[in-house]
């Protein structure tokens, strides 16, 4: 799987803080996921209880379904430290080149670990690339 950050048009060009620990996280796990990330590029950090996930582009529409399930693994990791009463939020934003149609999906989360966890038992892949 190959995992492309791209610059946040959100945060006037930047990347989340997270694309560096995610990336280094998943060379430890799961060091067959190839991750290319800009290089010299502005950081954006929220300081409150909400993981920001780096805006992405996947290049192979099958990827979606297994960065949605690295993005959930990662979230487990990265909240197992919390205290019982922090609200931890998890934000993502993947776009998928779709071929067929020459156009770019994206899907888009912002909620719980929890769920995040539902939408993908319930992600359907052939819904989300005809959508």
């Amino acid at each position: 799987m190959k995992i492309k950050v791209l610059e946040e048009p959100l945060y006037a060009g930047a990347i989340a803080c997270e694309a560096g620990a995610f990336r280094k996280w998943l060379k430890i796990k799961h060091p067959d996921v190839e991750v290319i990330t800009p290089n010299k590029i502005n950081k954006v950090d929220l300081h409150d209880f909400t993981l920001v996930m780096p805006l992405v582009q996947l290049i192979a529409d099958e990827s979606v379904l297994n960065y949605l399930k690295l993005v959930l693994e990662y979230s487990n990791y990265y909240f197992s430290g919390s205290l019982l009463e922090q609200n931890n939020n998890v934000h993502i934003r993947a776009n998928c080149y779709d071929e067929k149609n020459n156009t770019i999906k994206e899907f888009e989360f912002n909620g719980s670990e929890s769920a995040l966890e539902k939408s993908i038992e319930k992600f359907d892949l052939n819904k989300f690339m005809e959508s």
